[in-house]
């Protein structure tokens, strides 16, 4: 299928997971342990369908399987979770001890490290022809990191 620049869209898909953290080198309340209500937007781009009769025609792909996506390599993984630092020795020991979903990250668990870390978890996961073109992590409803494939 060719397509032009006018066939081209962006379509955007949003989450919510409840999850921990701490940043133990933070001079602020986010040295301790804590938690936030999560959103996460992922927007794609990609061509829209025009196969005639295919149950996509006129998306580029049903929000119903970006949705799936999303649930598997983010919300399931962190939902209700602690995402910690691997160098936090100490609060990593006794989340490991306490909570069952565990993210131990390489860096800091910032909504930027943790923007990055969802871009990655459903980058290659996405239909023939589809990109992620941006990942938003809402850390709060005013603050929030995006992560993007330029």
């Amino acid at each position: 299928m060719k397509t032009t620049p006018r066939d081209t869209m962006l379509i955007s898909r949003k989450i919510e997971i409840d999850y921990g953290h701490t940043l133990p080198n933070s001079f602020s309340f986010c040295n301790q342990l804590h938690g936030h209500r999560g959103v996460i937007v992922a927007t794609v781009e990609g061509p829209v369908i025009e196969r005639h009769g295919d149950a996509e025609e006129g998306m580029v792909m049903d929000f119903k399987f970006l949705r799936q996506i999303m649930d598997e390599h983010i919300h399931d993984l962190l939902d209700h979770g602690f995402a910690v630092w691997k160098e936090d020795k100490e609060d990593l020991e006794f989340i490991l001890r306490r909570n069952s979903r565990v993210l131990v990250t390489d860096e800091p668990p910032t909504a930027e490290y943790l923007a990055k870390w969802a871009f990655r978890q459903i980058s290659g996961k996405l239909p023939e022809g589809v990109r992620l073109k941006n990942l938003r992590w809402y850390e709060t409803p005013n603050n929030w990191a995006d992560y993007d494939d330029e």
